[in-house]
Formats: C-alpha cells, sequence, structure tokens
C-alpha cells in the first residue's frame, strides 16, 4: 500500500475541485480522517529534516556486487524460521529475452461497476489479464474494490473503509486490506469473496505469488513487522529481522519462497531493501551507486521474475535526489536503467512504470523511455498515474485525469495497451 501521506495527497488532489469549482469533498473531515491514519498506520519511509526540494536526476546506477553485512552471518539452509513452513520450492519459468520493448501505448477506459465518475488502478497480475482498482461513489471514506478480468469488471465488498487491493495472482487470487474501525485488516479475495486473513489482529496484506504465498506486515503498536502467510488459510508467521529495534514491511514474494521487504531499524533508520530466501535470515542489499555517489537508502516496490525495482534516494544537503533502480537477485547486482523514473511498478525483465514528473506517467524499457499518452494522443496534461505492468510489457494499468468539461478533471481507470 501506499504511504498515508501519498494516499491522502492524491485523494485530495484528485477529489478536490479547486477553490472556483465547486466541491464534493469535506477537505477538513478529509484532513482529519489523514491525521488519524497516519497515527494507526506508520510509514517506513524515513524522512529527511528540512527537505527543502526533490530534484529527480538520471537513473544510471553503476553495477554493484551483493554482499552481506557482517551482523548478519550466512543464510541458513534449513531450519525453523517464519519461512520453514513453506511447501517445497516450484520451478520458476524463466522470461525468453524480448527482441524490444513497447514504443507505442494507447488507453483505455476500463468499466466501472455503479456509474462511478471517479475511480483509479491499484494493482494488476503478472500476465496483463487481471487488473485492480476501486471507484469513489462519495461515500466519505468508503472505496467499492474492483478486479477487471479483460474488459469484465467485479465489484468486490470488503468491511470498513479505506479499502484498497494492492495485487493479484495468475489465477485471480488478490489480497490487500481495508481500516475496521481504527485498525487496518489484511485481506485476501477468492471467487469474489472477501476472507479476513488469519493470526493477524491489526496489518495488511501486500502481494501473492503463483502458489498462492502472500506477504505483508501486521502492526504492533507504532511498528509494522513483515510476516508471511504460507497459503491464504495458515495464521501469518513473522519473517525475522537482523535485530530487536527493526521493523518494515514485507512487498514481494515468489514461488520458490524468497520474499522481498524494506526494513530500518528503529523509526528514524534508514530504509533499506531486505530478502529473505526460503527458510533463512533476512539479507540486507547493499546500497546502490547512484550519480554522484551512493545512494542514502533504497526503497523496494516490486520483486517479479528475479527483479527488485524501486527508488533509490542519495540526501545532499536539503535536497534529496531520486533514482530509478532495478536490482538483479540471481545474479547479484545493480542493472544499470537508460531513462529516468520515479517507478510505482517492475515486471520480470525489470522494465519499469511510474511517474516521470507531476503530469505524465512513463514505462522504461532496456530501450529507453515511452510516454504514456492520454486519449488525445498527449502525454496526459492533466494528470496520469501508472502502478502495475505485466511481463511482457503489453499491459499497463493506471489512472488519466481527464476534463469532461472546463469546471472538473475527474481522475479515471484506464490500461494501456502497448506494443
Amino acid at each position: 500500500m501506499t504511504t498515508d501521506e501519498e494516499h491522502f495527497a492524491g485523494l485530495l488532489r484528485h477529489l478536490d475541485d479547486g477553490p472556483d469549482r465547486p466541491s464534493r469533498v469535506d477537505l477538513s473531515t478529509a484532513i482529519r480522517e489523514a491525521r488519524r491514519r497516519r497515527r494507526n498506520r506508520r510509514t517506513f519511509t524515513a524522512s529527511v529534516a528540512g527537505v527543502a526540494a526533490v530534484a529527480a536526476v538520471a537513473a544510471v546506477p553503476l553495477a554493484v556486487r551483493a554482499g552481506r553485512p557482517a551482523e548478519q552471518g550466512p543464510p541458513m539452509a534449513t531450519g525453523t524460521s517464519a519461512s520453514a513452513s513453506l511447501p517445497p520450492p516450484s520451478a520458476s519459468p524463466s522470461l525468453p529475452p524480448p527482441s524490444s520493448g513497447p514504443t507505442t501505448c494507447t488507453p483505455e477506459l476500463l468499466p466501472i461497476p455503479g456509474g462511478a465518475r471517479k475511480s483509479l488502478v491499484t494493482g494488476g497480475d503478472p500476465t496483463g489479464r487481471y487488473l485492480l482498482g476501486r471507484s469513489y461513489l462519495n461515500r466519505g471514506f468508503s472505496y467499492p474494490v474492483i478486479i477487471w478480468d479483460g474488459d469484465r469488471a467485479h465489484e468486490v465488498r470488503l468491511p470498513g473503509s479505506d479499502q484498497q487491493l494492492t495485487d493479484i495472482s495468475p489465477s485471480g487470487v488478490a489480497v490487500g486490506g481495508a481500516y475496521v474501525g481504527d485498525r487496518p485488516q489484511p485481506y485476501v479475495v477468492r471467487s469474489g469473496k472477501a476472507t479476513r486473513l488469519p493470526g493477524v489482529a491489526a496489518g495488511e496484506a501486500t502481494a501473492i505469488s503463483d502458489d498462492g504465498r502472500i506477504v505483508g506486515a501486521r502492526q504492533v503498536g507504532d511498528r509494522r513487522l513483515p510476516v508471511l502467510w504460507s497459503d491464504p488459510g495458515k495464521p501469518a508467521v513473522d519473517l525475522p529481522l537482523p535485530g530487536p529495534k527493526w521493523e518494515g514491511i514485507a512487498i514481494g514474494v515468489d514461488s520458490e519462497g524468497t520474499v522481498v521487504g524494506k526494513i530500518q531499524n528503529g523509526p528514524s533508520g534508514a530504509t533499506q531493501a531486505v530478502v529473505w530466501r526460503s527458510g533463512g535470515k533476512p539479507e540486507l542489499l547493499p546500497l546502490p551507486s547512484v550519480t554522484d555517489g551512493t545512494a542514502t537508502e533504497f526503497h523496494p516496490v516490486s520483486f517479479q521474475g528475479g527483479w527488485i525495482t524501486g527508488t533509490a534516494y542519495r540526501d545532499d544537503g536539503d535536497t534529496r535526489f531520486i533514482h530509478a533502480v532495478r536490482y538483479h537477485l540471481a545474479r547479484g547486482e545493480y542493472v544499470p536503467l537508460p531513462a529516468k523514473l520515479n517507478p510505482s511498478a517492475g515486471n520480470g525483465r525489470g522494465w519499469m512504470v511510474g511517474p516521470l514528473d507531476h503530469i505524465d506517467a512513463g514505462l522504461t524499457t532496456d530501450d529507453g523511455l515511452v510516454r504514456l499518452p492520454d486519449f488525445d494522443g498527449g502525454t496526459g496534461r492533466y494528470g496520469a498515474g501508472a502502478v502495475s505492468i505485466s511481463d511482457d510489457g503489453q499491459v499497463i494499468g493506471g489512472q488519466l485525469d481527464t476534463k469532461p468539461d472546463r469546471r472538473t478533471i475527474e481522475m479515471r481507470a484506464v490500461r494501456w495497451r502497448c506494443h
């Protein structure tokens, strides 16, 4: 899930019609709700005091070989860690090398049950068959969530408020969360039915593997601790951490039992990417080399096909520089990207989608950058977002801010078809 600041900033930006336009949103209520969410669900993105500017620079990290801090020791081959109950690893098919990445993308509006005028995409599966999202029907903070199977839209009701589905497997099993009272609760959706995941009093589910393993976090006071559900019917188990003060969240899992997350040493610690191999201890990934130095933090956003993709930050005084980075787990190195991007998601080829600036969204492949167009063939001049990409790069899920009249800007869930 996105951080509270990101989510509510986006919510207010899209739902507020502006000072000179009629608005259906009670901004004071929204702000109070945002503060309540922030108190009850801490973010794990360490901030830099006094950051005055964010400058995006060319994302070309140097190759860095994998290393492991001395405090962690060698990985365990077997043992009684949180991953010990996993089923035997299954073979992970490798993707054939593509001749080239997509160069042209065309947006399509996704159908919305109930006729809601505002909607967005929140995730998708690696095949491109399924997309996830939600609509806004002016019901306060309670949102119908949607699963798109191709062109068919299925509305799913989750209890509570702030409902969101975050990931879905190729077999159509989705995971996400919702607030019930003041507590976030993790859910799995199978055959249109939402079921609360067991073993977590408060927490969230962020990702699901092809064979049904689920990861996320449980909330303990002001901390989140990464967890794994070996299947939807079994209670969550904690993933081991480097020390007693560490905290964080798991963001990806594959069918071999490898889990990727982001953790930090205490609430003010720098965020780092971490890998748990099946039955093993946590392995902190090295911080990547970026332009003019070494990154201060690395926030992974996805783990797919052996690629860990995310954002590296380098702080220089009051300025924070942003770099898109990708790490190939089997090779144990960061692999350079030819174009800059602030990634929201990556695929099994290491390609990424995400915002380019405050207006446009794009796709970066090994061949370069493709800006995602709006319906007029432009680049989403009223705003665009991309949050999922299929492994072949041909299906991207996100949103476009449309302007149906002179007074209104509306966010609409879209799918880009790319070739």
